[in-house]
């Protein structure tokens, strides 16, 4: 979905929080809304549970009767890409992808969603080779001029919303929507769709053949690099990110819901209830 965990600086911990009322309906389109007021990140913190459910485990296998005998090959658990760590159906908290002081931001997440990278993604997917599913919301430094052959060309885009759309829509081989005038949660910026293209050959997940290689060897086709944490890069082919850059409190913002072509229209409209849900509330201090 998202920015695995081989690229990822973890910062501290932020538990995941249930809300008792912090989840009423949002627009996702260009029609302008009133979002709910925001939380204290104080009185989130103190509310705080244990919601997340511990990591998902294979069953142990059925003692074998002298009528059955055992497979002499075993179906292999799968193998997750991330650090993840399933989640309790409901509302949870996340964190932003920078270094800065930041407004946590909270979604309501279905059953057999995950954590990933200290509560900086949402997740359905975390097995390697598997669908890509998931939301992030970030806090954008710099954008590569080419998403593939990226090395040596990230810049700053400026300070405003705008400036970091266009840069986002003059990135090559994306395929960029026209943007477009939205409200998300409560406050307004601009949406756009980007992809990675169906055609560019990725001999292994996460890494595309022809495309700059970083320091761990990976063939990345990425698009910004995040404040002080993290680049957003693709895992496959025909994947599609939907982008709202907004001005949250004088921050500018980038909820990124991000999902593979193998995907089904349940897990995308699973992705649309999560990005409707979303809500920020105050800076943690």
């Amino acid at each position: 979905m998202h920015a695995s965990q081989r690229l990822v600086t973890t910062a501290t911990v932020i538990a995941v929080v249930l809300l008792v009322s912090a989840c009423s309906g949002a627009a996702v389109g260009p029609s302008p809304t009133t979002g709910s007021s925001p939380a204290s990140a104080a009185a989130l913190v103190a509310q705080a549970t244990a919601t997340i459910a511990p990591t998902v485990t294979a069953p142990a296998s059925p003692t074998p009767t002298s009528s059955v005998s055992p497979s002499s090959n075993p179906t292999p658990a799968p193998t997750f890409a991330y650090d993840a760590t399933a989640l309790a159906a409901g509302p949870h908290a996340a964190r932003v992808m920078g270094t800065g002081e930041y407004a946590i931001f909270t979604v309501v997440v279905p059953a057999g969603w995950f954590d990933v990278a200290d509560h900086h993604f949402v997740i359905k997917y975390p097995s390697v080779g598997g669908p890509v599913l998931g939301l992030s919301v970030w806090d954008v430094g710099q954008v590569f001029r080419n998403p593939c052959h990226w090395q040596g060309t990230a810049f700053d885009p400026g300070p405003s919303v705008r400036d970091l759309v266009a840069a986002l829509v003059a990135q090559p081989m994306r395929n960029a929507t026209r943007p477009t005038d939205v409200t998300l949660a409560g406050y307004e910026g601009r949406y756009l769709e980007w992809s990675v293209p169906t055609n560019l050959k990725s001999s292994t997940w996460t890494d595309f053949d022809v495309c700059d290689v970083d320091d761990s060897g990976h063939h990345d086709f990425q698009g910004w690099i995040g404040n002080g944490m993290g680049n957003r890069y693709e895992q496959v082919p025909g994947q599609v990110d939907r982008l709202w850059v907004l001005d949250v409190n004088g921050q500018r913002l980038v909820v990124d819901a991000t999902y593979s072509p193998d995907t089904t229209p349940t897990d995308r409209n699973q992705l649309e209830q999560l990005v409707k849900s979303l809500r920020f509330g105050a800076p943690l201090s």
